[in-house]
């Protein structure tokens, strides 16, 4: 059996340089999921009532800064795809894919629904993956379990980044037993946000005791998928 650990972040912002550092230093793996359309895009926006920087990076630091780690697709423009057509939708989704293979040289077999993971149905998950080449697709209906999910196209975490739940569930996944099932906990978010909550702190924390585990396997989105592909 097995004892996952994965983490998933989008929109390519700055802060992804100082999460990668993070990561890397205590040994941790995550996907990162990226809108071909906005690199270098600068703008101040309103998250969730609070105002926020929201500077994406530059396409020609993609490749080095994600390349111990998995890029997904978060379509090209990031629209509303409940929205817009089904031609629309294959066009964001597998032009993005193209756009980021091209980018990075990794082959993107995932994606992160684009508005906070709300912007999908299961009509649109059939479309994508139907006529892309999208295997895995993430929503952001937190579940504060370790259960593998059911339908990878409908992909829900375990919890986000500033959940209140965070180190409980931490402490949870390292104590519990893998023998019996495999066990997957699954952390989402925006690493902008933690700029937005002041959490860098706490999130160092989790991975500290999270890090150097020997029943835990730190690993990406993209591994999962592949696993419980065959």
């Amino acid at each position: 059996m097995h004892k996952f650990l994965t983490f998933s972040f989008d929109d390519g912002t700055v802060e992804d340089r100082r999460l990668i550092a993070l990561f890397d230093r205590y040994g941790l793996r995550g996907t990162f999921n990226l809108n071909s359309g906005k690199f270098g895009v600068r703008r101040e926006i309103v998250h969730e009532g609070i105002p926020v920087h929201h500077y994406v990076i530059e396409q020609e630091e993609a490749k080095t800064l994600y390349q111990n780690h998995e890029v997904a697709a978060h379509t090209v423009h990031h629209p509303n795809l409940v929205k817009i057509s089904r031609e629309e939708v294959i066009h964001e989704v597998a032009d993005d894919c193209r756009a980021l293979e091209e980018l990075t040289g990794q082959q993107i077999l995932g994606m992160a629904y684009p508005g906070a993971g709300l912007y999908y149905t299961q009509e649109v998950a059939d479309i994508i993956r139907e006529s892309t080449q999208i295997r895995y697709a993430r929503g952001c209906k937190n579940h504060h379990t370790f259960k593998l999910p059911e339908n990878l196209m409908l992909w829900e975490p375990t919890c986000h980044q500033n959940d209140p739940q965070l180190l409980e569930l931490g402490r949870a996944f390292v104590q519990a037993d893998a023998s019996e099932e495999d066990l997957l906990f699954y952390v989402w978010g925006h690493s902008f946000e933690f700029e937005k909550f002041k959490s860098w702190d706490l999130f160092e924390r989790f991975c500290e005791m999270m890090a150097g585990k020997p029943d835990i396997e730190y690993v990406t989105n993209g591994e999962v998928a592949r696993y419980l592909l065959g």
